[in-house]
């Protein structure tokens, strides 16, 4: 997928997704260094597009996780930009 389609802040959050796994909104703006805002625009916008998925948080009924849908992650060039990098050194 371009990076040009992807809301702003949406690679951000893609990356650290992708990287530690499903997270809570509180826990995804703790690790981008985006506006408030911006992250929550992301966020939506990522799951209208079907690049994220929710699921119940069972130990806080009061927030769900976000993580990235399985099935696109390779679909993100960028993500795999850091490993082509470190595989030919």
């Amino acid at each position: 997928m371009k990076r040009r389609k992807l809301p702003r802040g949406g690679e951000d959050i893609i990356k650290v997704l992708d990287e530690k796994g499903p997270m809570t909104q509180k826990q995804i703006l703790a690790s981008v260094e985006q506006p408030e805002r911006t992250v929550r625009y992301g966020i939506r916008r990522l799951l209208e597009k079907g690049i994220l998925k929710k699921m119940s948080n069972l130990s806080d009924m009061r927030s769900v996780y976000y993580y990235l849908a399985p099935e696109l992650r390779e679909t993100f060039d960028f993500l795999h930009e850091e490993s082509k990098v470190t595989d030919t050194a």
